[in-house]
């Protein structure tokens, strides 16, 4: 049967990157935007709309990835805890 084992320090490290990546994702992309709107004045018409039409889509695709590195850092961190109670609630049957 095979031993598993949770290194609780790493979870959390994982947890912490994961909020720094989501952090990080919304950072470059307003940094990137905020590029673009620099220029935006000294594009064709043309090619403002379609800069608006595409970032709209590429805003909700970004939130949404935002939203799933959230969302896996959540469901580690509720992992982490449920592992976390595991082990006292065993160790304590053990230790009676």
């Amino acid at each position: 049967m095979p031993t598993y084992t949770v290194n609780f320090a790493q979870v959390d490290h994982v947890t912490e990157e994961m909020t720094t990546i989501s952090r990080n994702i919304s950072n470059m992309l307003s940094s990137l935007d905020a590029s673009a709107r620099q220029h935006l004045a000294e594009w064709t018409s043309a090619a403002q709309t379609a800069y608006a039409e595409n970032k709209a889509k590429w805003d909700t695709a970004a939130a949404d990835m935002v939203q799933q590195a959230t969302n896996a850092g959540n469901a580690l961190q509720e992992i982490r805890a449920s592992y976390s109670q595991a082990e006292g609630t065993n160790s304590s049957m053990w230790s009676r």
